[in-house]
């Protein structure tokens, strides 16, 4: 019988133990008078407000929050134990116990932007009333910003010509791609910083420029072909760049910037 004993004992003490924990979030009271209490907000807490006979008090919501809209809501699960009512702006609600026999209760308030969960709790001395329940609000997590996608190397290939030569006056400089490279195909000119960009020119081999065909990957401008002499130009700086290899501006019979090409055969009929 002992052990029949012992054993319940000890399978009830496991029950409470993995029972969950009910506790409700009082306010922090101020320095001056801890009646006048802040809690952070949570959606996930129940917030105790304690009040005794014949003394009201007040939970004070954000400003810019008010319970006059169509979400608005303002229910207690004993509306006849308290007197509960909320002012013009709908951003404070009145709080006051009735009745002394057993008035403890509950209190939804949802507003146009947040639910608050309140326990409302009866106690028997003044200095452990809430006369003033208000909240402060923790900053909504940052979206993360996420990282911009390095563009690596856009000319890659078995064939890497570079780096290019510059050649600019130091006024000019500033308006000059960091490093260029091209790939047989492509031509990429890398650049630093948020300056403005120059316009590319691709000078053809009778000296005369065409505004090169390119796009942008980020920091990198990659131009649509190969040439033996680039200018960038903005209002009067002009840079110049050209491969240290030689370029091959033949036709690319493959029509590939790796090299690779894969054949196909078909059987006999």
């Amino acid at each position: 019988m002992a052990n029949k004993a012992a054993s319940g004992l000890t399978a009830l003490l496991l029950m409470t133990f993995g029972l969950p924990a009910f506790a409700e979030s009082m306010g922090t009271g101020s320095s001056l008078d801890r009646r006048v209490q802040t809690a952070i907000y949570s959606p996930d807490e129940v917030f105790r407000v304690q009040a005794t006979v014949g003394r009201g008090a007040l939970v004070q919501l954000q400003s810019n929050e008010t319970i006059n809209q169509d979400t608005g809501l303002m229910v207690s699960g004993d509306p006849k134990a308290w007197s509960i009512g909320p002012n013009k702006a709908g951003n404070m609600v009145s709080l006051k116990p009735i009745t002394d026999k057993e008035p403890d209760t509950n209190l939804t308030i949802n507003t146009n932007r947040r639910t608050y969960l309140i326990e409302l709790k009866l106690v028997k001395r003044k200095q452990d009333s809430t006369y003033l329940l208000r909240f402060t609000y923790p900053e909504p997590p940052k979206k993360s910003v996420s990282a911009r996608r390095d563009p690596g190397n856009p000319c890659d290939g078995p064939v890497q010509n570079g780096p290019y030569q510059k050649r600019s006056s130091s006024e000019s400089r500033s308006i000059a791609p960091y490093e260029g490279w091209d790939n047989g195909m492509l031509t990429c000119f890398r650049f630093t910083g948020n300056g403005p960009r120059p316009v590319l020119y691709q000078v053809l081999p009778d000296g005369t420029e065409t505004v090169a065909d390119m796009h942008n990957e980020q920091n990198v401008v990659v131009v649509h072909g190969v040439s033996r002499l680039f200018r960038f130009r903005l209002n009067g700086l002009v840079v110049e760049a050209r491969p240290t290899a030689q370029v091959n501006t033949g036709y690319n019979f493959n029509g590939t910037t790796t090299g690779q090409i894969r054949e196909l055969k078909h059987a006999e009929q």
